[in-house]
């Protein structure tokens, strides 16, 4: 019996290569002052729009065919990174984000259209509701309870450029999550010509 390949997967919208960097500078001057376990390799970030798990190698290119269709139809999306945020209980969160403002509406229906257009291909569609945001670390580890009002005196990095901090995109692109390498992320892309 032949084993099936399975590669570990999400689809996302890409953060760009200027606000990755104006990110990797900045969150080492943070660092010292948040003390969370895994921060995130500035080339990982990225908005996500489905975590698809663990997917047999066959797949890839059908899952790269759908995303394409709705690629080819989408408008472009204004975003911008905003100020930061917490997933998990106050005291000890899981997770620290920056924001993700701008079209956030039309953020909203691209993720709808990809979790609807991958149905047929086996993935369910999520039950919780979508929360666009940029993941910057994982697991609070402090010695004293989280205080979230420190987060209010975080200014983003180059506010006074504002503009390093939006861009617009129509890019949706699958991913490939390697567990035990930094950066962990790889995209997945065929070419623009997937028949």
């Amino acid at each position: 019996m032949s084993q099936v390949n399975l590669v570990r997967l999400f689809v996302a919208v890409p953060v760009p290569p200027g606000i990755k960097h104006a990110f990797a500078s900045w969150i080492d001057q943070i660092k010292p002052q948040l003390s969370f376990r895994k921060w995130v390799h500035p080339e990982d970030l990225h908005i996500t729009l489905q975590f698809l798990g663990d997917t047999p190698s066959g797949s890839v290119l059908r899952i790269n065919q759908v995303l394409h269709e709705i690629k080819s139809v989408i408008s472009p999306l204004s975003l911008r990174v905003e100020p930061l945020g917490f997933f998990g209980r106050s005291p000890q969160p899981s997770v620290l984000w920056a924001g993700v403002g701008g079209d956030i509406a039309g953020l909203r229906i691209l993720q709808k259209q990809v979790a609807h257009a991958l149905t047929p291909l086996g993935f369910s569609i999520e039950d919780r509701s979508f929360h666009p945001h940029v993941t910057l670390a994982r697991n609070y580890i402090g010695k004293t309870s989280f205080d979230r009002d420190m987060l209010r005196s975080f200014t983003m990095p180059n506010t006074s450029l504002e503009d390093l901090l939006s861009w617009k995109s129509n890019e949706v692109i699958l991913y490939r999550s390697y567990l035990h390498k930094r950066p962990m992320y790889e995209a997945i892309i065929f070419d623009d010509d997937l028949k």
